[in-house]
């Protein structure tokens, strides 16, 4: 396993994203015993990078983590969250909205350390930007936990370039989270610029589009009913078969350098610049295994 330095951290390249581990079969069937199994095999593997995030199962995937990991939530980088809230509708979905209010950002960041049992969380990310919050006030609040000792490291998801130069005058940004695939294709070079001249790194998600990357889907999808794949137009109609063609293309290429599809697809984000671990949803041991032969 490679690892990146970040900060004073080292990052592994494949990094593990744990928001199955919030049970919803939003993101597919899952199991729980199956993903812990997987966990103590990636840190046997050398991986020591998880994601995670408080909406995930609401609240769920953060508790479960560290009951996973146990005394190595010490020595492993776990990286979180905030910035959604919640609000439990009984047996029907959870009504969620974008929340990054200073009072709303401390108050889920005590939540988040409770349930990760640690002191300090590693890694803090922005999840999304709420329109109703000033950027300076969320990353102000960012700022000041940081000085408290309550975070390590600032990041952000899903930020776009004009909020990234205004947040850098606010906090000490280190990390940016984005979703990269070969369907999304390459990082935007204005992007790569921001990156490179103020040492901010890149962590990639939807590594493998969904799923669609595995190579196991056909024209037949057979997805559960909850599935929110049903929902994205990258598994609808014309857009969906053209992605299977590609898929078929894509597999010839990982076959000429003796890859798999799903570990084409990983090396790929890593080759782009800037970016210093792919997060991978991993649900078995089977899957680990292959994802993490990825040919480095």
């Amino acid at each position: 396993m490679k690892y990146s330095e970040v900060s004073d951290f080292k990052l592994s390249e494949i990094c593990f994203g744990c928001e199955a581990l919030g049970g919803s079969s939003d993101c597919g069937v899952s199991s729980v015993s199956g993903i812990e199994q997987a966990i103590h095999r990636a840190l046997e593997s050398g991986i020591n990078f998880f994601d995670t995030a408080d909406v995930y199962g609401l609240g769920l995937s953060e508790s479960r983590l560290p009951a996973i990991l146990g005394a190595k939530r010490h020595t492993t980088v776990i990286a979180t969250k905030v910035g959604v809230a919640w609000k439990e509708e009984g047996n029907a979905r959870a009504v969620t909205w974008k929340e990054s209010s200073p009072k709303y950002i401390r108050f889920a960041v005590e939540n988040s350390l409770k349930r990760l049992r640690l002191d300090v969380i590693p890694i803090l990310y922005s999840h999304w930007p709420d329109p109703k919050t000033p950027i300076e006030q969320t990353f102000e609040t960012f700022r000041q936990l940081k000085e408290d000792g309550k975070i390590a490291m600032i990041g952000c998801s899903n930020y776009e370039l004009l909020d990234l130069e205004k947040i850098i005058n606010i906090a000490p940004l280190s990390l940016l989270q984005i979703p990269l695939n070969v369907f999304i294709n390459k990082v935007n070079s204005d992007l790569i610029t921001f990156c490179i001249k103020n040492n901010v790194k890149i962590v990639t998600y939807n590594t493998l589009a969904n799923g669609l990357l595995t190579g196991k889907f056909s024209v037949t999808k057979n997805l559960d009913s909850l599935d929110r794949r049903n929902r994205l137009p990258l598994f609808q109609g014309q857009q969906y078969l053209d992605a299977l063609r590609l898929i078929e293309e894509l597999r010839l290429l990982a076959e000429r350098d003796d890859l798999t599809l799903p570990q084409y697809a990983i090396r790929w984000n890593l080759a782009q610049p800037c970016v210093v671990s792919a997060i991978v949803g991993i649900k078995s041991i089977s899957q680990l295994e292959e994802n993490i032969a990825i040919g480095f």
